[in-house]
């Protein structure tokens, strides 16, 4: 009886698909630009810091505006804001992304209460005020952030849901580490890839798949946060949380992972 590997071999066969070159050509289309978030450490914040990208300290609100809550009524922790300025991987459709959560609750998939993206597509600043974070919350330390721009591609875990061949070419090529192939030809063409705070790209993922497919199609991260001693943060143990953002529906999917 054939085996998977030789089932793939065939069906590679008739592409053509065989080296390591080969290899190559599938995944380079693939590369996306993502933005590294470089969390600075804490530091005291400065005025106005509604108008800054940060984690901790003060998020921005508009009037009529409440401190966000769980279903059940609980305050939710201020975790970070990132503002579009340009030139970083956010959708042209949003200003500001804002990320809340619930310690306690500790949520670890979009089903569960306990988190929020809030998300501006138009920002009044002269309708700006200050809400005062809730006395009984956890405080994120405030911290800056500077932005890196990098180049990603699917993990060893991801590459299956993007292309099936160069995932199966991999695996001919060796039967016994399967993934080394491909990850030596992700280090070729855009280095090594590590776990990481960023904007878009791919997830990086710590114990699996599992990126949300909507009607067949996967959908992008709008950013991946991983666990930030500046900030205070850490994601059960020494995880990262994982949000997708769909720009047509404005559906947003979110997941937590950890070792």
């Amino acid at each position: 009886m054939d085996s998977h590997f030789d089932k793939y071999r065939q069906e590679l066969d008739k592409e053509n698909l065989t080296t390591f070159e080969d290899l190559e050509n599938l995944i380079r289309p693939l590369i996306r630009t993502a933005t590294e978030i470089e969390v600075s450490k804490p530091s005291k914040p400065k005025a106005n810091t509604q108008l800054l990208s940060h984690f901790g300290g003060q998020p921005y609100f508009e009037e009529g505006e409440e401190w966000p809550k769980t279903k059940k009524g609980k305050n939710l922790n201020f975790i970070f804001q990132i503002y579009n300025n340009g030139g970083i991987n956010l959708p042209g459709n949003l200003k500001l992304v804002q990320f809340f959560y619930d310690w306690d609750e500790f949520p670890w998939e979009t089903e569960n209460d306990g988190w929020l993206v809030k998300t501006y597509t138009t920002l009044n600043t002269s309708q700006i005020i200050e809400h005062a974070q809730p006395a009984e919350l956890e405080t994120t330390k405030f911290c800056e952030v500077n932005f890196k721009s990098v180049q990603s591609l699917p993990d060893w875990e991801g590459i299956g849901t993007y292309s099936k061949n160069a995932s199966n070419l991999s695996c001919v090529l060796d039967e016994d580490e399967p993934w080394g192939n491909y990850q030596k030809a992700v280090e070729k063409l855009i280095g090594e890839q590590e776990y990481r705070s960023q904007l878009g790209g791919y997830p990086m993922w710590v114990q699996g798949e599992d990126t949300p497919v909507k009607e067949g199609v996967p959908m992008k991260l709008l950013f991946q946060i991983d666990s930030e001693d500046n900030a205070g943060i850490m994601w059960g143990d020494v995880g990262l949380i994982y949000v997708f953002y769909n720009e047509a529906s404005n559906l947003v999917e979110f997941t937590l992972q950890c070792h």
